[in-house]
């Protein structure tokens, strides 16, 4: 048999101060690990949102372009494609932005290695390769790797949809 709370500010025996406590803090610590996700985007592309509007604003002048183009009016058109250029122009500087902020975190680790390691020596040819050399042959063969996994992945996966199975009955990730 259920009894009532002896005073009314307790919910079936548990009091609603602590009910209300946990519920602000489980609200805050959600919103830690949103502000902890946003910043973690931001320091893996820092330029992306940037990039993405720009894109989307030379859509959008291209259009208008396109649009001043089929009415026949040649001042809004010029107008249009200088703004497209600058609009372009930013573009560019921030991909290439973009592309150094990528690049920096591999020049930091060859810098680190070549501290410790300066030369790798190959015992099978008797030779000495730069450290530079072996990074830049180890990140060309981790990505050519993952798109030849990547296109051998797909191209069993079509073949297994083929027959009338799919990746999952046979356990392919």
């Amino acid at each position: 048999m259920l009894t009532k709370p002896k005073n009314k500010h307790m919910k079936g025996g548990v009091p609603a101060l602590k009910i209300i406590s946990i519920q602000l803090s489980l609200q805050v610590r959600l919103v830690a690990m949103l502000t902890i996700s946003q910043v973690i985007k931001c320091f893996k592309n820092p330029h992306n949102q940037k990039i993405e509007k720009l894109k989307k604003r030379y859509q959008e002048l291209d259009e208008l372009s396109n649009v001043a183009v089929m009415i026949g009016d040649a001042a809004a058109y010029r107008s249009l494609q200088s703004e497209m250029r600058e609009v372009f122009f930013d573009y560019l500087t921030a991909v290439v932005v973009d592309s150094i902020y990528h690049l920096v975190p591999h020049v930091l680790i060859i810098w680190l290695i070549s501290l410790v390691v300066p030369v790798i020596s190959i015992p099978i040819i008797n030779c000495q390769i730069n450290i530079f050399a072996a990074y830049l042959i180890a990140y060309v063969t981790f990505y050519v790797g993952k798109a030849m996994i990547t296109s051998i992945k797909s191209k069993l996966e079509s073949k297994l949809d083929l027959r009338g199975l799919t990746a999952s009955e046979n356990k392919i990730t």
